[in-house]
C-alpha cells in the first residue's frame, strides 16, 4: 500500500511540475511583484539573454541586469524570500550510548542526505506561501539482533549491527506570511511527516502531523531567528510507537563579508514519548557558508561541525559534520504573481 501512495504522489508531482512549467511563461509581462526587495530582479538575466537573443529588441530600451553576488546571498539568509532553491545537505553523525557500551561496539556512523526543494508562491498581493518538502535518504547502522546463548540465560552476549539504506519519512512543511520583507520576517503553518521510509529502521512508520512557524531578523550583519516544528502521529503501524516530536532549529549568523557568513544552525530534537534521560538532543557547534558560481548558477556551500552536549543515554548521536550544497535555480514568472 505504501508503495502505492509513494507512486501515485510522485506521479502527481511530476505531471504537475511538467503542466506548470509547460503552461508558465518565461517572462511573464507585470508578473513579478515590486516588492522594494532589490535581490527580487530577474536572478538569471544572462540565462533569459539568450531567449530574448531571437527576439528584437527595442534599443531606447535600457538592459535590465541581475542581482549582485552580495544579493543573492542576502536573499538566501532570508527563508521567506523569492528565490527558488535546492537545499541539500548532508549529514553524517557518530552515535554512542549505553548499548555500545554494554557490548564494547564501536561508536556508530549514521548518514542522511536531506534533498529540500523551496518553492515560494505569492497566494495574494500580500500573503505568499513557501513549499518546503524535506526528503531523506538514511544510510544507518541498525541493531539486527543480539546474540545469545542457552547455556548463559541471564542475557545476551553480543549484539549485531545491520546497515540499512534507503528512502525515510518525508517532510512536507508550509509557511504563510505576510510579513517576509527584511529585516523582520515571519510565518506560520501546517508540517506533515509521511510514512514513507523503505524500511522500518529509516522512519517511525506513523503519519504525523504539527503545527511550525519561524522568526528571523536579517540585518547587515546579523542574522538570527528560529524554526520550529512539533509532530503528533495520527495513523499508521499500530505496533510502532507514537510520534510526539519536537524539532528546533535556532540560527545565528555574522556576515564576515556580503558572500560569506559563520554561525550555526543546529537542529535540537525532543522525544515527549521517551523517559528523561533518552528525551533530548542537542548540540553546539560552528561553521561557515559562502556563495560561490558554477558558470552562471549561484550555489551555497557550506561545512558545519556539532558536539551534542545532551544526547539519549541509551543511543544517541556524539558528534555530526553538515555539508551544504544550495543552488539557486530560475523560478517560473507564475510563482510571483498573485494567484488570487
Amino acid at each position: 500500500m505504501k508503495k502505492i501512495v509513494m507512486s501515485i504522489a510522485a506521479c502527481g508531482f511530476c505531471s504537475a511540475a511538467a503542466c506548470c512549467l509547460a503552461s508558465a511563461p518565461l517572462n511573464r509581462p507585470g508578473g513579478a511583484l515590486e516588492l522594494g526587495v532589490q535581490y527580487d530582479r530577474l536572478l538569471f538575466a544572462n540565462a533569459s539573454s539568450s531567449v530574448d537573443s531571437s527576439v528584437e529588441r527595442n534599443k531606447s530600451q535600457p538592459e535590465k541586469k541581475g542581482p549582485t553576488q552580495a544579493e543573492i546571498a542576502e536573499a538566501i539568509n532570508n527563508p521567506l524570500s523569492h528565490l527558488w532553491l535546492l537545499w541539500v545537505q548532508n549529514d553524517t553523525s557518530w552515535w554512542s550510548g549505553d548499548i555500545t557500551d554494554a557490548f564494547g561496539e564501536d561508536d556508530k556512523v549514521m548518514n542522511t542526505t536531506l534533498i529540500q526543494p523551496i518553492m515560494p508562491l505569492q497566494l495574494t498581493e500580500d500573503w505568499k506561501a513557501i513549499i518546503r518538502p524535506v526528503i531523506p535518504i538514511n544510510s544507518f547502522d541498525t541493531i539486527d539482533g543480539f546474540d545469545v546463548s542457552e547455556t548463559e540465560p541471564e542475557g545476551p552476549l553480543g549484539i549485531n549491527f545491520e546497515r540499512e539504506t534507503g528512502l525515510g519519512d518525508i517532510v512536507l512543511w508550509t509557511a504563510f506570511s505576510n510579513n517576509y520583507t527584511p529585516p523582520n520576517v515571519f510565518g506560520f503553518g501546517p508540517t506533515i511527516m509521511m510514512d514513507t521510509a523503505t524500511d522500518d529502521a529509516l522512519g517511525t512508520g506513523k503519519w504525523s502531523a504539527g503545527p511550525m512557524a519561524l522568526a528571523f531578523h536579517i540585518g547587515d550583519k546579523w542574522i538570527y531567528g528560529v524554526v520550529a516544528q512539533h509532530w503528533w502521529s495520527f495513523a499508521g503501524d499500530s505496533d510502532r510507537d507514537d510520534v510526539n516530536l519536537t524539532d528546533i532549529q535556532p540560527v545565528l549568523r555574522y556576515r564576515l563579508t556580503p558572500e560569506t557568513n559563520i554561525g550555526y544552525a543546529p537542529n535540537i530534537r525532543g522525544n515527549w514519548d521517551n523517559d528523561s534521560d533518552d528525551r533530548w538532543s542537542i548540540p553546539i557547534g560552528l561553521g561557515v557558508d559562502t556563495l560561490v558560481k558554477l558558470g552562471p548558477l549561484p550555489v551555497k556551500i557550506g561545512v558545519e561541525a556539532y558536539h551534542y552536549i545532551e544526547q539519549p543515554d541509551s543511543l544517541g548521536p556524539e558528534w555530526q559534520v553538515r555539508l551544504l550544497f544550495v543552488p539557486v535555480v530560475p523560478s517560473p514568472g507564475w510563482s510571483k504573481t498573485p494567484l488570487f
